[in-house]
């Protein structure tokens, strides 16, 4: 079906320079609501009071033009009111005195609105106001009234249904006659005219425009510059030629990852000045937070004397690998917010660029700890393990160490003791990683195993390294039990299962000790390696003869005060102390113990050989008197 329509319709009724509009009250409401979110609450009244305030100038323009008099133009304004659709109906009582030339002495008249369109819209809009909402109309009412008044007469919105009164009622009087009362509200109703705001407004939907047009440029560049694989440094100078506001990116500990847009010098004199921050912050923050860390999860400004920065967390798999910084030395404007976004952006960047290298990273750390298990297991060559460890950074042609660290396991789920384990083992090599010690770690038997070259530790001693590394530990977890083992000194990597057991022998032998050594146990060293197992136990139970049922509670109690005594050389005051024992108790065993192995504790020669066997049994496993 095919339908051909040519119509033509022209008004003689139209009044081409000041033609009326019709739209309907929702699409002012519309418009209310959006210039709310462009120029906000606030500066919405005087916008909407001006706008009203022209309306109700025109007509009554028009309305003088056909002569009336002031009596019937009071009158007629609430009839506009109603024909332009702003009401419903109109309750109007009004008190003027004239003089004889007819000009305003007082002028006092109040109403109520019936069904105002403005509180209408605004509640369905944007809800219930805690101030009277009708703008127009009381803009519209001083209009009229000032133009055929001759002089200022200002309405004042007294109840309004927008704000949940049961009517809009109003009061108009004289500007004079306002001043006592309304000293605040004047300002408001000699704001900026309609137009300018019109302009204003404008101009910052212009800006606002320009800004995303910016923002969205910035995203692009950065998503291009990780799309071709740029560091992170690179990264950070580009944003710091768009948004011209220097740059730090910190780790967790607040250890500098890079920089932009600082010297050195500058660079450091502001590091020095944020540490002093952390410091004088640091008791305070912990104990009205709870936190470690005084950066925060979400955005924040932290202000000292010399800088102002505003930070925000870089996030990675939902946990804080570091923060992005901008650094303010002297603050000109407050567009945090736009800075924030580009911030944000770049925070968003930086944690794709950290994530894919912490990936990167622990992958070749776990394939670092696989190539261990496969030395400790003795599954290739010396000629070929040689050859992979190349592949690893290492010579393992070169004498070496082997380190086992047992650590505290709380009494928790499997799936948190995983994740411990997971933690300390990222932790573990990222120290190393930081020290610039190329080692291989892995994890056997709920253990760390560390092995380190000789090439690898240079000046440190082997005991030096895990001294240090195990402060760090219990730093980082102060609810840790830290104990290394340490291996003699490897020659020969297809040895290295047996230098292993050294440090596993070492590390059963810590007791009070964080760190042993395998070369510190003596003949005890040396008996375990030598596999003549069956003959420790037959010595231990002919040396021990009823104490070693160690089945009994009560025989390890005074097992368990034999070894202390031992270890302690006899010393009483001391074996006291570590038992948490009386004097008179103490002696109250040794005496016990004496009588069951019938021999003389005084004697070295008796000493000796009981703390040797004991400390064989440790090793063995057959004694657990810790």
């Amino acid at each position: 079906m095919k339908i051909n329509f040519y119509d033509e319709s022209i008004s003689q009724n139209l009044v081409v320079n000041d033609r009326k509009i019709v739209f309907p009250s929702s699409a002012f409401g519309i418009l209310r609501k959006e210039l709310v979110r462009n120029i906000g609450i606030d500066r919405l009244k005087g916008f909407l009071f001006h706008f009203g305030w022209e309306t109700g100038v025109n007509d009554a323009k028009e309305a003088l033009k056909k002569g009336l008099s002031l009596e019937y133009m009071i009158k007629y304004g609430p009839i506009l009111h109603i024909n332009n659709g702003h009401i419903r109906g109109i309750r109007h009582e009004c008190n003027v005195e004239l003089d004889e030339n007819h000009n305003i002495l007082s002028y006092f008249s109040t109403g109520t609105w019936i069904d105002s369109y403005e509180a209408e819209e605004h509640i369905k809009q944007l809800g219930k106001s805690t101030s009277p909402v009708c703008h127009t109309l009381i803009g519209y009412s001083s209009g009229f009234m000032s133009t055929v008044g001759g002089e200022p007469l200002l309405a004042k919105e007294v109840t309004c249904v927008g704000k949940g009164d049961s009517e809009c009622s109003w009061i108009l009087r004289t500007q004079k006659e306002w001043e006592s009362e309304m000293q605040d509200e004047l300002p408001f109703y000699n704001e900026t005219p309609i137009v300018k705001e019109l302009e204003y407004t404008y101009e910052q939907m212009l800006e606002q425009k320009n800004f995303v047009t910016r923002l969205a440029d910035f995203q692009k560049k950065i998503t291009e510059e990780i799309t071709n694989g740029s560091n992170l440094q690179t990264i950070a100078n580009m944003v710091y030629d768009i948004v011209q506001l220097p740059i730090i990116i910190e780790d967790i500990d607040h250890q500098t990852i890079t920089y932009s847009g600082l010297s050195e010098v500058k660079y450091l004199e502001l590091k020095d000045d944020m540490e002093q921050y952390i410091q004088e912050n640091a008791h305070k923050n912990t104990i009205k937070r709870k936190e470690k860390s005084l950066l925060p999860f979400r955005k924040k400004t932290i202000k000292t004397l010399n800088q102002e920065r505003l930070v925000t967390p870089i996030l990675v798999q939902k946990e804080v690998l570091g923060y992005c910084s901008f650094i303010y030395e002297e603050r000109k404007n407050d567009k945090y917010e736009e800075d924030y976004l580009f911030l944000d952006r770049f925070a968003n960047a930086a944690s794709l660029i950290l994530l894919n290298e912490k990936t990167k990273f622990e992958s070749f750390e776990r394939m670092k700890g696989n190539f261990l298990e496969q030395i400790l297991d003795g599954q290739f060559t010396a000629s070929e393990l040689i050859k992979r460890g190349k592949y690893t950074g290492l010579d393992l042609g070169q004498p070496y160490y082997i380190t086992v660290m047992d650590y505290k396991k709380s009494q928790t789920s499997i799936e948190e003791e995983f994740l411990l384990q997971e933690k300390i083992f990222d932790t573990t090599f990222r120290y190393f990683s930081e020290k610039k010690h190329n080692i291989l770690v892995c994890q056997r038997d709920g253990k760390m195993i560390l092995f380190i070259t000789n090439e690898t530790l240079k000046k440190p001693t082997i005991y030096d390294v895990m001294e240090n590394f195990h402060d760090f530990m219990i730093v980082k977890y102060p609810q840790g039990d830290f104990k290394f083992g340490i291996s003699n000194v490897g020659d020969g990597i297809k040895h290295a299962a047996k230098y292993y057991e050294e440090a596993m022998i070492a590390l059963r032998l810590t007791g009070r000790k964080k760190i042993v050594p395998f070369k510190t146990l003596g003949i005890v060293g040396v008996l375990i390696n030598s596999k003549n197992i069956s003959g420790i136990k037959m010595t231990a139970e002919q040396e021990l003869g009823p104490l070693y049922k160690m089945t009994d509670p009560k025989t390890k109690e005074l097992l368990k005060t034999l070894y202390n005594f031992l270890l302690n050389g006899g010393k009483l005051e001391q074996t006291m102390s570590d038992l948490s024992l009386s004097m008179s108790g103490l002696r109250h065993r040794i005496n016990k113990i004496e009588s069951l192995l019938e021999k003389d504790l005084r004697d070295p020669n008796e000493t000796h050989q009981l703390l040797l066997i004991l400390k064989s049994l440790i090793v063995l496993g057959e004694l657990d008197i810790e």
